[in-house]
């Protein structure tokens, strides 16, 4: 059994490689596309979440590194999803979709708080980590499968959208332009 304190290491262990994602998700979207970024961020957290069980059976020190993997994959996400907000929604109407997607957090939780136990008791522990994995390597093959980066490279989004779109987005750059002007 482990003692509260190594059990503290051990849940915090996650957040060590999330912190240190955090700039590089960023970096990574603006280079690669938010697309790749939080997909392939989302399938790192996602194996690794399957991973658990194998190392908290083989040793401490494996499931300390699979925590600070798990946290790197998921680091890079919230930088990610912001790239695609600036690239896909129009900046009068991102604020409503950033908090539209971020009341999806709590819901997640409250998901995984109703079906954690369930699993666990049917099932066993280890299931909760290969049920909640396996959902994330199904929602990346749908990610990678219908999403962009850009509006202009999807398939499906008419011209109309796209002007409307670029006409925004252009709106925008103008009065940030002459705001700075002013301000300068």
């Amino acid at each position: 059994m482990l003692g509260f304190f190594l059990l503290k290491i051990l849940i915090s262990s996650f957040f060590v490689g999330y912190i240190f994602t955090q700039y590089l998700g960023g970096f990574l979207a603006d280079r690669y596309g938010g697309k790749r970024v939080l997909g392939y961020g989302v399938l790192l957290w996602s194996l690794f979440t399957i991973l658990t069980p194998a190392a908290a059976h083989h040793s401490f020190f494996l499931l300390l590194t699979t925590r600070v993997l798990m946290g790197l994959g998921e680091g890079i996400t919230f930088p990610a999803w912001h790239s695609l907000y600036a690239r896909w929604v129009p900046y009068q109407e991102r604020t409503r979709a950033i908090a539209f997607t971020n009341s999806g957090i709590p819901l997640g939780s409250i998901f995984a708080y109703v079906m954690t136990p369930i699993i666990m008791i049917m099932f066993g522990w280890e299931w909760a980590f290969y049920s909640f994995g396996a959902l994330g390597l199904v929602w990346f093959f749908f990610w990678h499968r219908n999403i962009t980066s850009l509006p202009t490279d999807h398939p499906d989004i008419s011209q109309k959208e796209l002007g409307v779109r670029c006409h925004l987005s252009e709106h925008m750059i103008k009065k940030m332009q002459n705001f700075l002007l002013l301000t300068n």
